[in-house]
């Protein structure tokens, strides 16, 4: 992909007026009275110089380092309608002249009806930093099939409390979790991350993690939620041998679920790695796919510290083939790493063919239990000699 030529400011005037795209109408955020979203005052339309709301089919850009709140006060409970919605941009000229910008939902409804790639966190690199922290009850739903988290800069999209992400009905979507890295252009910079925690819920098609050379995390917490229909594919693009992708389970009562999980590693890239940090009592949440798990050249890492997986014992942490089909394991782990336990080398990862799972087991047993075995053996021995006397 080339890079964005940088064009004068009448040139773009001239190129929006004259050819207006899925959006109506184009909208910055200005922070002329405050930082709140609904205030017609912080906004500038760019056509035509004026202030004013964004509304549906309008695309709205908050960059310049503003920090955005929607749903405070008189915002609670409101609904808003857009075409699109960029967070962290290169706005009014384009290039390599992305800014920061911060959206801090803490209640009410944002719908994004564009398609395509209508939302995104993180547009433009290399300064052009994007956030959107979602807390209390807020919502938001995307029409578009191509969400981007980290589209050329840092990304981060963070949904807290009892907030939620969801596609709208019959809307498949394709989310990115970094989506164009060095190896494109030099100098992007995409990097994405995907925070789902508390009660907070996340559901969409697929997610596709570190695409075309960018660094992806999802990261799923507490009673998060994340919910797919299709699959979790992390590195989609092939071989790009300077990007990454990250899957970060936390505690054991959060929850994701994919079709399939479709995750080799290619030989010259660095292998997605899956991290399990295991709560001290309950142990790990682990990933459920309903068919498949191909986790070829992968790492893993788990760390139990504080949890006691006992001798010979196993610990679930993908829980594959709901559909009982078979021999849905596919690959294997190239590193595995134990934290938080005395012995790192007594763990093992077991591939559980016929029920399609992935565990980690416990296989030695610790040496008063070794001792315990041996006497009992010796004792036996003893017996059975005096009573062939």
């Amino acid at each position: 992909m080339k890079k964005f030529v940088v064009m004068s400011f009448g040139l773009l005037l001239a190129i929006s007026a004259a050819s207006p795209n899925c959006w109506a109408l184009i909208f910055q955020f200005d922070g002329d009275t405050d930082n709140t979203f609904l205030t017609g005052a912080n906004w500038n339309e760019f056509v035509t110089n004026t202030d004013g709301l964004p509304g549906a089919g309008d695309r709205a850009i908050i960059n310049d380092s503003f920090v955005v709140t929607y749903g405070l006060g008189a915002e609670a409970g409101v609904t808003t309608t857009l075409g699109s919605l960029i967070v962290g941009a290169d706005w009014p000229v384009t290039g390599d002249l992305g800014t920061p910008g911060t959206l801090n939902m803490s209640d009410g409804k944002l719908i994004v009806t564009g398609g395509g790639d209508n939302f995104q966190i993180g547009r433009a690199c290399c300064a052009g930093d994007g956030a959107m922290n979602m807390t209390g009850d807020a919502e938001l739903e995307i029409g578009g099939s191509d969400p981007i988290v980290g589209t050329r800069d840092n990304g981060v999209l963070d949904v807290g409390d009892t907030a939620s992400v969801h596609p709208t009905t019959g809307v498949e979507n394709y989310w990115r979790l970094g989506n164009y890295g060095p190896s494109i252009d030099a100098g992007l910079e995409g990097n994405g991350l995907l925070n789902v925690h508390g009660n907070g819920s996340f559901s969409a098609h697929v997610i596709f993690i570190g695409d075309n050379d960018a660094t992806g995390e999802l990261r799923v917490s507490d009673n998060g939620s994340v919910v797919l229909t299709g699959n979790l594919v992390p590195r989609p693009s092939g071989l790009q041998a300077m990007g990454s992708a990250k899957v970060q389970m936390n505690g054991a009562s959060a929850t994701l679920s994919a079709f399939n999980l479709e995750s080799e590693s290619l030989a010259g890239e660095i292998p997605t790695l899956y991290e399990f940090n295991a709560d001290p009592s309950l142990g790990v949440s682990p990933i459920t796919l309903t068919d498949a798990i191909n986790i070829t050249n992968n790492d893993l890492e788990v760390n139990l510290d504080g949890f006691v997986l006992p001798n010979l014992a196993k610990l679930l942490l993908f829980d594959g083939d709901q559909a009982l089909a078979g021999n849905r394991v596919f690959g294997t782990f190239t590193n595995l790493t134990v934290d938080g336990v005395l012995n790192p080398s007594n763990y093992t990862v077991v591939y559980d063919q016929p029920n399609g799972d992935i565990l980690l087991m416990n296989t030695i047993p610790e040496p008063t239990t070794t001792l315990l075995l041996g006497l009992g053996t010796v004792i036996a021995i003893c017996a059975k000699r005096r009573a062939s006397r």
